[in-house]
């Protein structure tokens, strides 16, 4: 019985907000305002081109990161489309 109510709030919930609560939300908070493991900037209502470039710069190893991070965000960045990128990015800020 719950599934097709899941199912379909999963379909109303967009991608960003998704992969945001799936893949962001434990280090940075549910709202962006936490400094991911003690470390970095809260995230909440950066602009997304910021973002974006933050994504790839920590991927890349071009932007100092504990490893931890680094590891996650190219995971995230392999596993998603440009696409998706931009939905987070978007999500994050309209935190």
């Amino acid at each position: 019985i719950l599934l097709p109510l899941f199912t379909g709030t999963m379909l109303f919930a967009s991608s960003g907000d998704f992969l945001y609560k799936k893949n962001c939300k434990s280090c940075h908070g549910a709202k962006g305002e936490k400094k991911a493991l003690g470390k970095s900037k809260a995230i909440k209502g950066m602009p997304v081109a910021t973002i974006e470039k933050a994504m790839h710069d920590y991927a890349s190893g071009k932007r100092k990161s504990i490893s931890i991070a680094k590891k996650q965000k190219k995971d995230f960045l392999q596993k998603r489309s440009k696409e998706d990128l931009r939905d987070v990015a978007k999500y994050i800020h309209g935190l």
